[in-house]
């Protein structure tokens, strides 16, 4: 691999996107024992790389009502989103051998926003200039298993979309639904069943990165 590769890591609360970015890091630094060529840039979103990404992330926490600002929601995320490629993404990427790996992007958009009842063509309206992913993997949890995760996590707390399961089902089925939505748009979606032990999954992740990205079969 030459060329830099955008990976993203996708799914509901509790899915464990963040343990396996955990392991795929590893696991791409050793590729290359001694860490001499190859790069690995984390990051996520909504960051507070702008006063957008700032604004989303107090929208989040301020607001237990799930189906509340989303249209500002949109704007926030998508013009954080533009920050996020101009700053970091895109000019990592054209640094040789260097995977960019991100703890949600625009699937986040796409789920949760679609859930609260903005169109699918608004949403790629708003974030038609971004970068298209590589390769994205979408962790796909029951939204029970789920709960009880972040019960074991974080007790009784619930974020704004957690604490209401209803809604969080009509998320679950977007992101399973999302390589039918954004044909054209994005064609990087690989989903992943999550209901397995961490090493099932990370085995799995492993595999699907050997294929799609180093092309090793």
């Amino acid at each position: 691999m030459t060329n830099g590769k955008f990976i993203v890591f996708e799914g509901i609360n509790g899915c464990g996107k963040g343990t396996q970015l955990e392991l795929i890091t590893k696991f791409l630094y050793d590729l290359d024992p001694k860490r001499k060529h190859t790069h690995v840039i984390r990051t996520r979103e909504p960051n507070e790389l702008d006063e957008n990404g700032l604004n989303a992330r107090k929208a989040l926490k301020e607001s237990k009502d799930p189906y509340e600002g989303a249209r500002a929601c949109v704007g926030y995320f998508a013009m954080n989103r533009v920050t996020h490629n101009n700053i970091l993404i895109r000019p990592s990427l054209e640094i040789k051998n260097t995977f960019v790996l991100s703890d949600r992007y625009w699937h986040s958009n796409f789920a949760f926003q679609h859930a609260q009842g903005i169109p699918i063509e608004e949403i790629k309206e708003a974030n038609k200039t971004s970068t298209v992913p590589d390769l994205t993997i979408i962790y796909d949890l029951p939204v029970s298993v789920a709960n009880d995760r972040l019960a074991r996590r974080d007790g009784s707390e619930r974020r704004k979309f957690d604490s209401n399961s209803d809604f969080m089902e009509k998320v679950r089925e977007n992101y399973r639904r999302l390589s039918e939505h954004l044909v054209g748009f994005d064609n990087s979606i690989v989903v992943v069943d999550a209901n397995r032990s961490i090493e099932e999954v990370y085995k799995a992740t492993k595999n699907v990165i050997q294929r799609k990205i180093l092309q090793l079969d």
